[in-house]
């Protein structure tokens, strides 16, 4: 039997999750972030309420190739963080070009797709179709062949697959205008459904290998410091709307202070802050691209040298 599933945004306004886990949805997207700096305004309370239902959940972010590719990815993995552990493959969104030649897009996604699934640790599922088949001219990537698909066809007959993959793994059926139309109890309004190609186990056991991934062996050779503060899991990234702030940035920027560079300690991660990231980085010889992962933070809270 298919496994039914949602995608939502803020366009779907808030969302009462136990009225759709009532129905026969099993999983659900919500978008999180769109191009260099957007948070989906829905996306935290979707997220939780994806969870506190029990539904099988996932993120996606929607893609501007005009921008950034490596920033984007940091500013989805930064929003996302660890919450995507125990969930569905994070997913990315492709579905305009940017005003980019097709070859450029392709690259735009690979380049996007490395850094994303670097900092996520798990490859993401790619949403395209029509943008793919023909403002591309269906190009053949063999990277991406083992990356799953979703992708749309609102009708009756089944997707066309680009010949990039082998097949879809889920199915956009309809918008919730056209196509099969499904009202979801819980969305007030017109709602992108889904189908899964497989079984629910199929889809649950994805979501439980990425909760359990295969530990790295320990380097004993190198103590952990207890000094320093653990890195928790959230890159800092500017820019992002809203900007990052939190204590986690205060610590950092505490530091950073302490170590000789000029920057506020005011708990907001902006321009000062990237900036002062970016010394560090060089310093340290660190790839300098003003970001706030684990490599960084650890780097930051070191001995000076």
């Amino acid at each position: 039997m298919p496994v039914l599933g949602i995608d939502v945004s803020h366009h779907n306004g808030p969302v009462d999750w136990f009225a759709v886990s009532g129905s026969d949805v099993k999983f659900a997207f919500a978008k999180a972030t769109e191009g260099n700096s957007l948070v989906d305004p829905q996306f935290d309370a979707n997220w939780k309420g994806m969870g506190n239902v029990g539904l099988l959940r996932g993120a996606y972010h929607f893609a501007r190739p005009g921008g950034d590719p490596e920033i984007q990815a940091a500013h989805f993995a930064s929003t996302v963080g660890p919450r995507s552990f125990g969930g569905l493959p994070p997913a990315l969104d492709l579905e305009t070009d940017g005003g980019l030649p097709p070859a450029q897009v392709v690259q735009w996604t690979l380049a996007f797709l490395a850094r994303a699934e670097a900092l996520f640790g798990r490859p993401l599922i790619i949403y395209t179709g029509g943008l793919w088949r023909r403002t591309l001219k269906d190009p053949d990537v063999p990277q991406l062949r083992d990356r799953w698909l979703w992708t749309a066809r609102y009708g009756s007959n089944q997707p066309v697959v680009p010949r990039t993959w082998a097949r879809w793994d889920i199915w956009q059926f309809t918008d919730g205008e056209s196509g099969a139309v499904q009202r979801i109890p819980g969305i007030s309004g017109p709602c992108d459904c889904d189908r899964f190609r497989g079984d629910l186990p199929e889809l649950q056991a994805l979501a439980n290998q990425a909760a359990a991934p295969t530990p790295a062996p320990p380097i004993a050779a190198t103590p952990v410091d207890p000094a320093r503060p653990p890195f928790g899991g959230r890159f800092l990234v500017w820019p992002c709307t809203p900007m990052i702030s939190g204590d986690d940035v205060r610590v950092w920027q505490t530091r950073m202070r302490e170590r000789g560079f000029a920057v506020d300690v005011d708990g907001f991660y902006g321009r000062q802050s990237r900036q002062a990231c970016i010394a560090l980085q060089r310093e340290m010889g660190i790839e300098p691209d003003g970001i706030v992962g684990g490599t960084t933070w650890n780097a930051t809270f070191d001995a000076d040298t």
